[in-house]
């Protein structure tokens, strides 16, 4: 017996988006399979580039990523 299935793949993808005047561009910084450590690897490079550039904690102009959902988190843990 041989049976071909087709099934669904969640990948979560980290992208930088920068915009500076009259130019704007995204970049991807890394493909996950898992949505924790996706989440903890944007929010580890924003806090990065954030302390580089030494500025104020409530700085707009680094935007973070948004919190996982609890109940989220814990389904794909």
């Amino acid at each position: 017996m041989v049976e071909y299935k087709v099934r669904p793949i969640t990948r979560y993808i980290v992208t930088r988006f920068h915009s500076d005047g009259n130019c704007a561009g995204v970049e991807t910084k890394g493909e996950f399979d898992n949505l924790n450590v996706a989440w903890e690897v944007a929010y580890s490079l924003c806090r990065h580039e954030h302390d580089a550039a030494g500025a104020p904690p409530d700085d707009p102009n680094f935007i973070y990523p948004a919190p996982i959902e609890q109940s989220k988190a814990e389904v794909l843990a």
